[in-house]
């Protein structure tokens, strides 16, 4: 009788961590009545029913197949893994669903016995109170992220659901007046924990990556062969007959650095899923007489199989809750870069419409006083005695040298010439009126490149500006050369000076000017990288290289001039 009691126990995923990204995803997602319909019944209503009907078939169909599950309960810990990373709008569906596989499973196979589904139906009304004290306790983490989340899990979810549960089972199974009987409700609830402890955190880890699939960066098809390959060698190790008594006690921690292992490369859920495997195979051997804990009847050996689990599935959790605490810091910094990076593309955009704005107002407004300016000048030169004229004629030419400057600094704010002609002609006009200065000899060669973007030949543009900027604030170079090509599948663009190069390095790191943070930002924005290092002139080299699209290679090759 107590093995068929026995038959309905939980086993389910050990491990932890938290679900996080399933709970933290649905907090924040607003749900109406109406989308609750369709989109709850596919995804919490369907799966929880099918789950729960083949958790309550699962012992006896394989049981038919030559495996003992009679520790293995399904239902009650699938229930309490989905209202973790449910919504709340949709447990009542959740609950219905669990209640409905239930029923179905006493309705379609005889076999399932009416006190066990009201057993069951008991039980789930305690895994409803537990979810609603994990989730109001947990704060802003997910469930079973933090270490007091798990602590309370391992408490309420792990021992005190557990112990109830089979305690109401057992009452209900053995028809006795006079309550269960101790034995029966301990070795229940000590099924019922080991089901808890590893069913409910691998739910919440798989809804977890589902929902967030930046966490999937470990899983691939050759990761995953290996650890199938793995846990292949582990059950023909465990499966053999081990009469060495010194071998026995390593054999139990033969699947620690399997475990470790899936923590690392597929993180909390691939932790929990080979815990899951580990532990089912573990308690199948040693109902069989086999593996590391096949020491007596097999009984006392399921028993001590269960123990082990607890014990490495609880400290699996605590791990487990370490790195995901690791890896969901990592990922809040990634996006904290990507969002900095988006404000940096932003305030680039809008710096570029101001300037396009002040440039504007400097031709169109200030340019045309200082034209009306120079006429009144000419006006009052004509009434004014003849000896008094030079000096108006001086203030004339000033007041175009102002004019001029003024145009100038308009164009480099705005350079209208990139728009109308593109890169190459509006490189080759800066470098020839930068080198007219005087100050330094800019030599540019732009080879046949393909016609950009508006926002890549801006970019592009800026970079040669900034960077000529600087070689002559800081440089005290004499020459600099600006390089536009193709390099394969990459555009470069190279500038070279003989100046004094880059401060050497000290202990204490320089921070970069905003000069240089603006040319990262704008390779950034190309898809590329900036490097800075040293250049064959004796100077500085500042390069830049992204890849260029397959339509722009296409341009190339049609512009390139053909061999004679």
């Amino acid at each position: 009788m107590f093995n068929v009691v026995a038959n309905v126990k939980h086993i389910g995923s050990v491990h932890a961590n938290a679900d996080g990204a399933g709970t933290a995803a649905t907090s924040t997602r607003k749900y109406t009545p109406h989308s609750l319909n369709l989109h709850s019944t596919l995804t919490y209503g369907l799966p929880l029913l099918l789950g729960c009907l083949l958790g309550h078939l699962l012992p006896g169909i394989a049981q038919t197949l030559g495996f003992r599950l009679h520790a293995l309960w399904i239902p009650g810990p699938l229930l309490l893994g989905w209202l973790l990373f449910a919504p709340r709008p949709a447990w009542h569906l959740c609950v219905l669903a669990a209640c409905t596989g239930t029923l179905l499973a006493f309705a379609l196979f005889p076999s399932v016995a009416v006190h066990w589904v009201i057993a069951s139906l008991g039980e789930f009304a305690l895994v409803v109170a537990v979810a609603w004290i994990l989730l109001r306790w947990r704060g802003s983490r997910a469930p079973l992220e933090g270490y007091r989340e798990i602590t309370l899990f391992l408490l309420l979810g792990c021992m005190a659901l557990p112990l109830c549960s089979a305690w109401w089972q057992t009452l209900f199974f053995d028809g006795n007046a006079k309550g269960p009987m101790p034995g029966t409700v301990s070795m229940l609830a000590l099924g019922n924990c080991v089901s808890y402890l590893l069913v409910v955190p691998t739910i919440v880890n798989l809804a977890r990556i589902v929902r967030s699939p930046e966490r999937r960066h470990g899983w691939s098809w050759r990761s995953v062969g290996l650890a199938s390959l793995l846990l292949c060698v582990l059950g023909v190790v465990w499966g053999m007959h081990w009469n060495d008594g010194v071998a026995i006690p390593l054999l139990a921690l033969a699947p620690i650095p399997l475990l470790v292992l899936a923590l690392i490369v597929f993180g909390v859920t691939g932790a929990s899923i080979s815990m899951l495997i580990v532990a089912v195979l573990g308690m199948q051997l040693s109902v069989r007489g086999l593996g590391p804990f096949a020491f007596s009847d097999a009984e006392h050996n399921l028993v001590t199989a269960q123990i082990w689990i607890l014990g490495a599935g609880a400290a699996l959790l605590f791990l487990g809750a370490l790195a995901e605490q690791k890896l969901s810091g990592h990922l809040k910094l990634q996006q904290a870069y990507r969002r900095l990076g988006e404000l940096t593309g932003r305030m680039l955009v809008v710096q570029e419409e101001e300037r396009t704005r002040i440039a504007r107002d400097l031709h169109d407004d200030v340019n045309q006083s200082l034209a009306a300016i120079s006429i009144r000048l000419s006006v009052l030169r004509n009434q004014i005695p003849a000896a008094d004229r030079p000096s108006v004629v001086e203030l004339q030419d000033q007041l175009l040298s102002v004019s001029n400057d003024i145009r100038s600094i308009s164009h480099e704010l705005h350079p209208s010439i990139l728009r109308f002609t593109g890169l190459a002609s509006a490189l080759d006009a800066f470098c020839s009126k930068r080198s007219a200065r005087g100050t330094l000899n800019l030599r540019c060669t732009i080879e046949d490149t393909p016609r950009l973007s508006d926002d890549q030949e801006l970019s592009l543009f800026r970079i040669v500006q900034e960077a000529i900027n600087n070689i002559d604030k800081h440089a005290r170079a004499r020459v600099a050369q600006v390089l536009v090509a193709i390099r394969g599948q990459h555009m470069v663009l190279r500038i070279d000076d003989d100046g004094i190069g880059m401060p050497t390095p000290t202990r204490l790191p320089v921070s970069p000017g905003l000069g240089m943070i603006s040319m990262e930002e704008r390779a950034r924005l190309l898809g590329g990288v900036l490097l800075v290092e040293r250049s064959p002139l004796g100077g500085t080299r500042i390069e830049v290289r992204f890849p260029v699209a397959a339509p722009a290679q296409d341009a190339l090759a049609v512009t390139a001039p053909c061999p004679q």
